[in-house]
C-alpha cells in the first residue's frame, strides 16, 4: 500500500530490494516437528544443488547426516555445542539455510493455520496469543492484567488457557517479545499448566522472566533460550525471524512467522525512535525487506494509534528530567515503572552529576536495576545507589533523590505509603518534590487521583505529565504505526492490542489513509482469531471460537467467578446468616444474624417479617425425602427476593438447616 514516493525513497536509501532476488535462495529443509532449532543468521546460506528433492541436513562441518529409515533413530549425530542432540531435547545453534516459502509448498505441508489472541485485544494488558498449525502450537508471550477496583481482593489477571492445556501435546515453544509484565507476567502462573515448554527470549527479557518466576518457586524449572533480532528458530512446521523494535525498554522484538502463504507478522508494542536512550533506532531497512518477501498478515499495535503525529523520542524526556533534577531545590521524589531502564539510567546519571544519593523504594525497582547494571544497561558508582533507610530522611535533602514505585497508585507501593504516612523510613515535608513521570495506566486513574489527594494534603510540590512533558509513550502514534504497516505491505491487516475502540479507530485509518481494503482488515477477539490458507485470511466463526475469559489468581492460586460474585453481593449489601431449627418440618426457631447490612439490630422489624417469611416458605417446601441442599437453596433464593424488593439490594445469604 506504500505510494510511488514512498516506495522511489526506500529503494533509494537501499531499504527496498526486489524480491525477485530471493527466487534462487536453495531450499530449506524441516527437522522433525518435535525437533526445534535455533540458527545464527550470520552464517551465510550451505550452498545445496539444484534437484527436484530437498537436500539432506548438514552439520556444522557441512558434513550430511547418515541417512535414516523410517522410524529409526538418527544416525551420525554426534553431541557438539552446535549441534542439535536429540538426548537432550533442547534446541541449540546451527548454520542458518536459507527460508523461501515455496519450499513448504513443494514439502506438501498445507493446511489452515490459526492465529489465536487469547488476551490483550479486549484490554490494555494480559496480552498472549498462539498460533496453530496442524500439529504445532506457538505461543506468544504470557501477560497479566491488573486487576481493577471490582477485582475485590485479586492479585492479577491471566488469560483462560484451558485450550492449550488440552493441547499441550502440541507446543513446540513460548517466544516472548519484551519485558513488560502484561507480557511476561503469566509465566508464574501459566508455565506449569503448559509442562514448562520451552521458551525463548532476548537476554533483558529472559533475565526478567526470571527475576519475576523466583518468588513463586518456578525459576529454576524454567528453560530459557536466548535469542536476538539476528535468530533464525524453527518449531515444528513454523519458522521464525525477529526484527528489532523500540518501546519503553530495551530488547523488544517483533516476531515474522514465515508459512507456505507468506510471512505472518507480530510487531509487538513499538514505537519508531531515531534516537532511543537505551537502545538501538528500529531497524526499517530489515523491516521493509520482510515486507518485500510477502506479508499475509500483519498484526500492528494499536494502542496509542489514534494518537496524531509521531511520539517524542526518549531523549526529549531525559533533558526535562536532568533540568527537574538539577533545578529542584530540596528533596526529590520520583516514580515510574521499574522497566523504563533508559529513563531510570538518565536519572541516576543526572543525580550522580549532582552529587544526590539515589534511593531505590520498592523491590521491583531494586530488582530490575540489578538486572540493568548487569547487562550494562546502566552504568553508575556503588556509592550512587542506596536501599531505602532512615539515611534517606535525615541527611540534606537537596543531596537526595528517592526513585519509587507506586506511579499507579498502587495499595502497598513505596509512594502510596508515603502519601499515606504510613512509609517507615520516609515522612514526606511540604519542601519535597513529587514527579509523577508516566501516565496512567486505563483503570488506574482513580487510585492515582487518591494518592495526589494525600499529597496535596501534605503540601508537597507535584509534577505530573500534563504539568510538564514528563513521560514519552512507548506505543508509536499515528504515523509511526502508519509507516510500520506501509513497509510491512500486508495483504491483510489487523491491529491488536488495547481497547476495541483503539483497534477500530486504527482500522478506519489504514482503510482511508493507506487504502486498504475494508475486507482485509481484521477485528479479532479474545479467542477468536483468524485462519490463514490458501484462499486469504479469514475470522474465525462464532462455533470455532475458543475459552478466553479472564482468570483471577489470589495468592497464586485460580479464583472461581462464583466467590468474586459472593464478595460483590457482600460489598454491596452486606450478608445475612439463617439457622432454622425444625422439629419434622415444623419451625421451631430461626435464628438470624447480619453483617455489614444497613440494619444490624436483629430486632428491627425486617427480620421479624423476614423470619415469618422463611418459616412460610420452610414449611411448604419441605419433604423429609428432599435433600436439605435443595431446602436451603429454595429458601435463600426467597430471601434474596425478599431483600430486592424492600431494598434493591441483594445481600449474601447463607443459610443452615
Amino acid at each position: 500500500m506504500a505510494t510511488d514516493k514512498l516506495s522511489q525513497w526506500l529503494k533509494g536509501e537501499g531499504f527496498i530490494k526486489s524480491p525477485a532476488s530471493d527466487n534462487t535462495s536453495p531450499a530449506s529443509t524441516q527437522p522433525p516437528q518435535t525437533q526445534p532449532i535455533i540458527h545464527s543468521s550470520t552464517q551465510p546460506p550451505i550452498p545445496q544443488k539444484t534437484e527436484k528433492v530437498l537436500p539432506p541436513r548438514r552439520d556444522n562441518q557441512n558434513r550430511p547426516y547418515a541417512p535414516q529409515r523410517s522410524g529409526a533413530p538418527r544416525t551420525g549425530f554426534k553431541s557438539s555445542r552446535n549441534d542439535y542432540n536429540p538426548t537432550i531435547g533442547r534446541p541449540t545453534l546451527a548454520k542458518k539455510e536459507k527460508f523461501h516459502p515455496t519450499n513448504f509448498l513443494n514439502s506438501g505441508k498445507k493446511g489452515d493455520i490459526r492465529v489465536v489472541p487469547l488476551g490483550g485485544l479486549e484490554q490494555v494488558g494480559e496480552n498472549m496469543c498462539f498460533l496453530e498449525w496442524g500439529n504445532d502450537i506457538v505461543i506468544i508471550d504470557m501477560g497479566i492484567l491488573f486487576p481493577s477496583p471490582e477485582h475485590l481482593g485479586v492479585d492479577v489477571l491471566v488469560p483462560d488457557i484451558s485450550y492449550l492445556v488440552q493441547n499441550k501435546r502440541k507446543i513446540r515453544g513460548v517466544i516472548f517479545t519484551h519485558g513488560h509484565l502484561d507480557h511476561i507476567g503469566g509465566v508464574p502462573y501459566l508455565a506449569k499448566e503448559l509442562g514448562f515448554p520451552q521458551m525463548y527470549a532476548t537476554r533483558l527479557t529472559k533475565e526478567l522472566i526470571l527475576a519475576n518466576s523466583e518468588e513463586s518457586g518456578v525459576s529454576s524449572k524454567l528453560n530459557i533460550m536466548e535469542i536476538n533480532p539476528k535468530s533464525h528458530i524453527r518449531l515444528g512446521q513454523f519458522e521464525f525471524e525477529f526484527f528489532h523494535i523500540n518501546h519503553s525498554i530495551p530488547d523488544g522484538v517483533g516476531i515474522v512467522a514465515k508459512t507456505p502463504y507468506g510471512n505472518i507478522i507480530h510487531t509487538s508494542d513499538f514505537k519508531i525512535d531515531y534516537n532511543p536512550s537505551d537502545d538501538q533506532p528500529a531497524d526499517l531497512g530489515r523491516i521493509s525487506k520482510i515486507g518485500a518477501e510477502g506479508v499475509i498478515l500483519a498484526m500492528v499495535d494499536s494502542t496509542n494509534a489514534l494518537r496524531p503525529g509521531h511520539s517524542l523520542s526518549e531523549t526529549f524526556i531525559e533533558d526535562q528530567l536532568a533540568k527537574i533534577v538539577r533545578d529542584t531545590p530540596g528533596r526529590l521524589i520520583v516514580t515510574t515503572f521499574a522497566s523504563n531502564i533508559g529513563r531510570i539510567g538518565k536519572i541516576v546519571q543526572t543525580a550522580e552529576e549532582q552529587g544526590r544519593t539515589v534511593f531505590l523504594s520498592g523491590r521491583s525497582m531494586e530488582r530490575n536495576l540489578v538486572i540493568a547494571k548487569k547487562l550494562n544497561y546502566l552504568k553508575y558508582k556503588e556509592s550512587t545507589i542506596q536501599p531505602m533507610g532512615r539515611k534517606a530522611d535525615t541527611m540534606d535533602p537537596r543531596k537526595v533523590l528517592i526513585l519509587s514505585t507506586g506511579s499507579q497508585g498502587e495499595e502497598l507501593a513505596a509512594l502510596t505509603r508515603m502519601a499515606a504516612k504510613t512509609h517507615k523510613d520516609v515522612k514526606l515535608r511540604p519542601d519535597d518534590t513529587v514527579v509523577f513521570s508516566s501516565s496512567p495506566i486505563p483503570g488506574n486513574e482513580l487510585a492515582i487521583v487518591s494518592v495526589m489527594n494525600n499529597l496535596s494534603e501534605i503540601g508537597v510540590h507535584m509534577i505530573d505529565n500534563k504539568q510538564l512533558d514528563t513521560h514519552v509513550s512507548g506505543h508509536g502514534h499515528a504515523e509511526e504505526v502508519k509507516l510500520m504497516t506501509t513497509l510491512l505491505n500486508p495483504k491483510y491487516f489487523a491491529p491488536i492490542h488495547g481497547e476495541l475502540y483503539m483497534r477500530h479507530g486504527h482500522k478506519e485509518m489504514v482503510i482511508k489513509e493507506l487504502g486498504f481494503a475494508r475486507e482485509r482488515t481484521l477485528i479479532m477477539k479474545n479467542g477468536q482469531g483468524a485462519v490463514i490458507n490458501e484462499k486469504g485470511v479469514r475470522l474465525m466463526t462464532d462455533k470455532e471460537a475458543i475459552p478466553a475469559s479472564d482468570v483471577m489468581i489470589e495468592l497464586g492460586e485460580k479464583l472461581g467467578q462464583h466467590i468474586l460474585a459472593e464478595r460483590t453481593l457482600m460489598a454491596e449489601g452486606g450478608a445475612i446468616f439463617m439457622t432454622v431449627k425444625h422439629n419434622v418440618g415444623k419451625v421451631q426457631k430461626i435464628d438470624i444474624r447480619s453483617r455489614g447490612f444497613r440494619y444490624m439490630d436483629t430486632k428491627h422489624e425486617i427480620f421479624t417479617q423476614l423470619g415469618s417469611e422463611m418459616k412460610n416458605v420452610f414449611e411448604r417446601n419441605f419433604d423429609p425425602s428432599r435433600p436439605e441442599k435443595a431446602l436451603e437453596e429454595a429458601l435463600k433464593k426467597s430471601a434474596q427476593k425478599f431483600f430486592y424488593q424492600k431494598f434493591r439490594k441483594e445481600p449474601l445469604v447463607e443459610i443452615v438447616i
